[in-house]
């Protein structure tokens, strides 16, 4: 009888049915986060490339820092999910990816459901798997994934509710980008693309571009070699800077090569014109040309998550945005 009573607690808590969507820049109200564990240990000296990380891993330090960036969170009324509370059958594939903690990698979540990616392996092979065990128990439908072939398409973003940003990096197939935009137009209106190059520093869509405000971004524009857009019946190339300043109505803000390779483009809004960064990714002149357009930075000093390689965006899942 007690287990009986234990399991029905446990379930209780991992079913939820939350508020999602994150096609506006709202306030952020809730992310999804991983705080990893054990599974670091399975990096070492002969094997950290093979994990996709700059270098092994101080584990305490790296999960110290971790929950630090939740309390941050937290403190600006961000309510924080932790994955592992909503994984029961695949909680053992936990221990096996230390690249889990990377959830923004593996999904955008929209107004009409989440976007899965399909992770490159073998580094990276089941993790949405895992997450997609998650949203659905947090009461988040699919909208978008690949179920067969081989292939793998690591992120896009969000820009609008009609507008989809995908970059072909090297951890993309472009088979699967054209699978992914084909069926993605069912559902948005239209879809950027834009060819980068394939290198590690260009692995995924937010480290070339990245919304500030509804009219301001950060860009690296020198890693935008082609860009189309695409809709249901037809496809054009575009010039991106362009297409955006005048189009959509947004401002770039360039950042330079060093500030690309920090991850300058890759961070956190709480809200138009608010972002959570880490304190080494800007340059003195883009943080002024920031201040000078009223932006608000919330630093964070990142040391032992450097490991990893990524940024405080890919630490977090955005689960949703609110207009006030």
């Amino acid at each position: 009888m007690g287990c009986e009573i234990e399991e029905l607690g446990r379930n209780e808590k991992t079913k939820q049915d939350i508020a999602y969507g994150c096609d506006e820049l709202g306030r952020l109200k809730s992310v999804l986060i991983h705080t990893p564990g054990e599974e670091l240990s399975l990096i070492n000296e002969s094997n950290y490339e093979y994990w996709l990380y700059d270098k092994v891993p101080e584990i305490s330090g790296y999960i110290k820092e971790h929950k630090s960036y939740q309390e941050l969170l937290e403190s600006n009324g961000v309510k924080v999910y932790e994955l592992e509370d909503y994984v029961d059958e695949n909680k053992d594939q936990i221990k096996k990816l230390p690249n889990l903690t990377f959830l923004h990698d593996i999904a955008v979540i929209s107004g009409k459901g989440a976007i899965l990616s399909r992770m490159r392996p073998p580094a990276r092979q089941n993790e949405d798997i895992v997450v997609k065990e998650a949203l659905n128990n947090l009461g988040i439908p699919i909208l978008s994934e690949f179920n067969e072939g081989e292939g793998f398409f690591e992120g896009c973003l969000l820009l609008s509710k009609e507008t989809i940003f995908v970059a072909d990096t090297e951890r993309h197939t472009y088979p699967f980008i054209r699978e992914f935009i084909s069926n993605i137009l069912k559902e948005f209106d239209e879809v950027i693309y834009t060819r980068v190059p394939k290198a590690r520093r260009y692995m995924h869509p937010d480290t070339v571009f990245n919304r500030v405000r509804e009219d301001l971004a950060l860009a690296y524009l020198p890693a935008f070699e082609e860009t189309c857009l695409f809709t249901e019946d037809s496809r054009k190339k575009i010039d991106f800077k362009t297409f955006i300043q005048e189009e959509k109505g947004m401002e770039i803000i360039p950042v330079s090569d060093s500030e690309q390779s920090r991850l300058a483009c890759s961070f956190v809004p709480l809200e138009s014109g608010t972002i959570f960064h880490y304190d080494t990714a800007l340059d003195r002149e883009t943080t002024k040309n920031l201040e000078k357009e009223g932006v608000e930075i919330i630093p964070f000093h990142p040391d032992a998550m450097l490991a990893g390689g990524g940024s405080l965006r890919c630490h977090t899942l955005r689960l949703c945005r609110r207009k006030n």
